[in-house]
């Protein structure tokens, strides 16, 4: 891939820059896309309404905001579809879409694979960023594995997924 990374936020601009051979390539959904019910929706819109009542009465009405603005954006999410992105593993560094992570941007590597609902591949980053996760789909993990111990350490003691990926597939956000 040629390519060239700008320096605000990672992402990749067309250049004479070569990030690595590629290793495994996929392609990943941008985040999964969740079949709710009426039901879901009664029961998010009733939550929410106590929520915005509550905030009300204790006159924190940021936090009615917020309960608004996550409304809004559940809602505008429900009704579009999830782009997809390439993820590739380089011998360089990993490149999700038009974002690329070098290895020294990560500290560890761990794989939770409990088919069929959670088949993921998490990147510690370095930092203040949050981890990151990427759906293995119907990559083979071992194989995955073996070739990220070559650039990275796994973090062997991680066995659950991220707050942020439990909620996710709880609440179906």
């Amino acid at each position: 891939m040629a390519a060239e990374i700008s320096n605000d936020n990672n992402e990749l601009q067309p250049q004479d820059n070569d990030f690595g051979e590629v290793l495994f390539q996929w392609t990943i959904p941008e985040y999964i896309a969740h079949e709710r019910s009426l039901i879901w929706y009664l029961i998010m819109i009733g939550l929410a309404l106590i929520l915005i009542i509550y905030s009300i009465f204790t006159a924190n009405f940021l936090f009615a905001l917020i309960i608004i603005v996550a409304i809004f954006i559940v809602f505008l999410k429900s009704y579009s579809q999830p782009k997809e992105l390439t993820f590739q593993i380089t011998d360089q560094g990993l490149i999700l879409g038009t974002q690329f992570f070098p290895y020294s941007r990560i500290n560890k590597f761990y794989i939770i694979y409990k088919p069929p609902t959670v088949k993921k591949i998490f990147f510690d980053l370095k930092g203040l960023s949050p981890d990151l996760s990427v759906w293995l789909d119907e990559m083979n993990p071992l194989e995955v594995r073996e070739t990220l111990l070559e650039f990275l350490q796994e973090d062997l003691e991680k066995e659950r997924q991220t707050i942020d990926d439990i909620l996710d597939t709880l609440l179906k956000l």
